[in-house]
């Protein structure tokens, strides 16, 4: 069984069963032997017995030759019985088909039987025959002779008897104890067969089930203890070449994770590095010696190295070659299929720069496809040995060339968008110079048109009729207007040009301070003001959240309309992305048409008479935008309009939003109370 470990599984599981057949065959054949033997002696202990038996019945025939029965009848069955003993005697001393010579026991039993047959011959079978021949008192005489000598003969055949009982006894001792050794050596070889069972196929299982969790874990390292030579054998080393290539193929796609990540990152500059970093990283991952990237020049007709791997890089980068030293590479570029050349050596006819000078024996090209066109080839090179480069290997390369493709088109374009980008920087400063300057020459005349308005209508008010002074008046207005404009453009410049640092901000101290302002015009039209008493800390600049809220709230009571019961509410809603801020009136809301263009600069929102230069929601969505935030509207002509909008809010978390409703005005809050923050920091 030793040599069988180094077989098969098949071979070493035969070797086990044969063998518990063979010992199991050895069993069954010693068990039924002795069995045999057993059964041998009793049909011997029956026979010795009859025999015995047939002893008294010559006795007794003998008896009846002086009876009223025929003589001759008498006589007959004298005789059929005399051979029928002699018969007998000879089967225990010879053996029978039912049993072996009962001599064959021991010497003592072998002489007793000689013994008993000289007995016989000598003394009783010539007196059987002179009783049945004689007649009178010679056949009395020869008859009483006889039944003398058959207590000899009946203890002799009992001794003998004994014996074969002996025998027997110790016979089926010695098929026990058999019996109870075979019992004992099965248990034994089987424990051996499970042992070795256990050796060949449990344990390897373990091992190999062990290391198919080890794998699905990411584990790939780990080496499956089964070194034997079998089919388990052959399936761990299967499953550890399996993972040695899960591993491989995971690096080179971590390869190609952090290529790809570069290319995101691709800034001025840094085309060379990022290029350098492929053609490095194919030739390793690929188990090339050489890898180079060219491109088509787009001027001379040749081909321009833009990197090479190793040391090679600074030795050929930017060296030309000409198109009849490259004709695989040619062959790549204008089919835009992968060329593979195993041995150089059997074109020997063509002229190949890189075999010719840099020795090299395998040769795959792959192209460069951008977007719009084939841009150059990615050659890699096997200098030491010929090398079969697999399809696996092709496919790696040609996402190298991908790679490699898209890190160029996107440096072009990185190059023409940074350009375009300072261009129009540029050019946004100029305009955004050219408004200040320009508000600024408005905003002094527009002050001076409302002032020589006023003056007139001081000094010459007695002098002129209805007409001149609504003229006037019309003036006024329009210069007053004016002003305004010009200090809202102002605002919105300054707004988008100067720097937001963060400040904690109470938003309930904001709205009760725009309230203040906004009181005498609330006041003036009837609105309730509700205010929810648990608006959250925001982390915005102060002015900035104050201009939010006196645009919206002013914007609110300039187009509540006539509404009888006027009502402005200020409150906030959760939501995933953060609470939203509100400003809810009950106004006359907005038509339809400009509800989408109510953030743009100059609109208005209905074609009332209501005061304002059209800024207003264009500075909140200016100001929310610029914290990362969003403003949008919800309104219904005839019903009103709610206007939300999120700034980044202190210590808030989503599952915030998730736990509580929407929270509405609970009640007239004219005055507030100022709110101490106890947290430490702020969470945008």
């Amino acid at each position: 069984m030793v040599g069988c470990l180094r077989t098969s599984l098949v071979t070493k599981i035969g070797c086990v069963l044969v063998t518990l057949s063979l010992t199991f065959s050895g069993f069954f054949l010693v068990n039924s032997y002795l069995a045999w033997q057993l059964v041998g002696v009793t049909a011997a202990i029956e026979h010795a017995r009859a025999e015995r038996l047939r002893i008294y019945k010559l006795g007794m025939l003998l008896y009846r030759l002086s009876s009223d029965t025929p003589i001759e009848t008498d006589r007959e069955a004298i005789h059929n019985e005399h051979i029928q003993w002699e018969r007998g005697l000879q089967g225990l001393r010879y053996g029978t088909a039912d049993h072996d010579p009962v001599g064959s026991i021991s010497p003592a039993v072998a002489q007793q039987l000689q013994d008993l047959q000289e007995y016989w011959d000598r003394w009783l079978r010539p007196a059987i025959e002179a009783a049945v021949q004689a007649k009178g008192a010679e056949s009395v005489r020869a008859r009483e002779e006889y039944l003398q000598g058959t207590d000899h003969l009946v203890a002799a055949l009992s001794a003998v008897v004994q014996a074969l009982e002996r025998e027997a006894e110790m016979q089926l001792r010695t098929l026990y104890r058999f019996q109870i050794v075979c019992l004992i050596a099965a248990l034994a070889f089987l424990g051996v067969a499970l042992a070795f069972l256990n050796r060949v196929l449990r344990k390897p299982l373990q091992s190999l089930t062990l290391g198919a969790e080890r794998l699905a874990a990411d584990e790939f390292g780990a080496p499956i203890p089964i070194h034997s030579h079998d089919e388990l054998g052959q399936l761990a080393r299967g499953f550890e070449r399996m993972a040695e290539r899960i591993r491989q193929r995971i690096g080179e796609l971590q390869a190609l994770h952090a290529t790809g990540q570069e290319i995101g990152t691709l800034g001025h500059g840094g085309l060379d590095q990022v290029l350098r970093r492929i053609v490095d990283r194919a030739t390793e991952l690929l188990g090339a010696d050489l890898t180079v990237l060219m491109v088509r020049h787009p001027v001379m007709e040749c081909w321009m190295v833009e990197a090479a791997s190793g040391k090679a890089f600074d030795a050929v980068r930017k060296e030309i070659l000409l198109f009849e030293e490259t004709p695989f590479s040619n062959q790549a570029f204008e089919t835009q299929r992968p060329v593979v050349v195993a041995d150089l050596a059997e074109h020997k006819d063509l002229r190949v720069r890189f075999r010719d000078e840099f020795g090299a024996k395998s040769y795959v090209a792959v192209p460069l496809l951008s977007p719009h066109e084939c841009i150059g080839v990615l050659v890699l090179l096997s200098t030491e040995r010929i090398k079969r480069f697999t399809e696996w290997d092709v496919r790696l390369a040609q996402q190298f060339a991908s790679y490699a493709a898209v890190t160029m088109e996107n440096a072009r374009l990185f190059d023409a968008a940074e350009s375009e980008l300072h261009l129009v920087q540029e050019k946004l400063k100029a305009v955004e110079r050219n408004v200040a300057e320009l508000t600024h020459e408005v905003k002094a005349p527009a002050g001076r048109v409302a002032e020589f308005a006023s003056w007139i209508e001081q000094d010459y008010r007695d002098r002129l009729d209805d007409k001149a002074l609504r003229y006037l008046g019309w003036i006024k207005k329009e210069g007053a207007d004016l002003l305004q404009l010009a200090e809202r453009t102002l605002d919105l410049a300054r707004i988008t040009q100067m720097p937001s640092p963060l400040e904690s901000v109470d938003t309930q101290t904001v709205v009760q301070e725009v309230l203040e302002l906004l009181g005498k015009e609330c006041a003036a039209k009837g609105i309730a003001l509700e205010v929810a008493p648990d608006l959250p800390r925001l982390a915005c600049r102060r002015i900035h959240l104050k201009q939010v809220l006196d645009n919206l709230i002013s914007n609110a009571i300039k187009y509540m309309g006539t509404q009888p019961t006027p009502r402005i509410d200020i409150g906030w809603k959760p939501d995933p992305q953060g609470p939203l801020l509100f400003v809810r009136d009950n106004g006359q809301g907005i038509d339809p048409t400009v509800v989408d263009r109510v953030f743009l600069p100059f609109q208005r929102l209905s074609p009332s008479d209501a005061p304002g230069a059209g800024l207003g929601l264009s500075i909140v969505k200016t100001v929310v935008e610029q914290y990362g935030g969003t403003v949008s509207v919800d309104s219904q002509p005839g019903v009103g309009s709610t206007f939300y909008f999120r700034l980044p809010v202190i210590n808030w978390k989503p599952s915030d939003g998730n736990k509580r409703g929407e929270r509405e005005p609970s009640g007239s809050l004219r005055r507030g109370r100022e709110k101490e923050d106890s947290t430490p920091g702020l969470e945008l």
